[in-house]
């Protein structure tokens, strides 16, 4: 296979396009002050209240004191906060402040803004037909990112 049949691989491809889609947020994430490290660290806290620094560095797959200097900073500004796990005393759970909501106010509408971008010339019938694909692609390779699964051995 030549390296242009490489880059024709589904694989391949969705690569491209995360990293497309996560260098156009992070530029207008800047304008906020955040970093790519901090913006994407919120959206975990955000779409799993609770999840651990363990099991938010799992799915940003980078490395948990990587993660854990991004929630360092993050606590600081008071938009998240560690709370002790009831069932772990050596885990704390992660959560966003109120002090937040302007900030994922903000994230959203950047959000909005760059998918209508990355749709423009789709019809409401050719993205919901996109999205549906999308999520069979994910059922296939078993569905969708739980910080439960990230669980190991236990600790968190």
């Amino acid at each position: 296979m030549t390296n242009s049949d490489d880059d024709k691989t589904l694989g391949m491809r969705i690569m491209k396009l995360s990293r497309l889609v996560r260098q156009r947020f992070d530029r207008r994430a800047q304008g906020v002050g955040l970093t790519s490290a901090q913006w994407r660290t919120i959206a975990c806290a955000r779409r799993f209240p609770g999840a651990t620094q363990r099991e938010i560095a799992a799915m940003l797959e980078v490395a948990e004191a990587t993660v854990g200097r991004s929630i360092d900073k993050l606590v600081e500004a008071g938009w998240l906060e560690r709370r002790a796990d009831p069932a772990d005393r050596r885990a704390y759970r992660i959560h966003l402040t109120s002090a937040i909501g302007p900030v994922t106010g903000e994230l959203t509408k950047m959000g909005e803004a760059e998918e209508a971008v990355a749709l423009r010339g789709f019809d409401a019938a050719e993205r919901a037909t996109l999205l549906a694909m999308l999520e069979r692609i994910a059922a296939n390779l078993g569905g969708e990112l739980d910080p439960a699964a990230l669980r190991g051995d236990g600790e968190n």
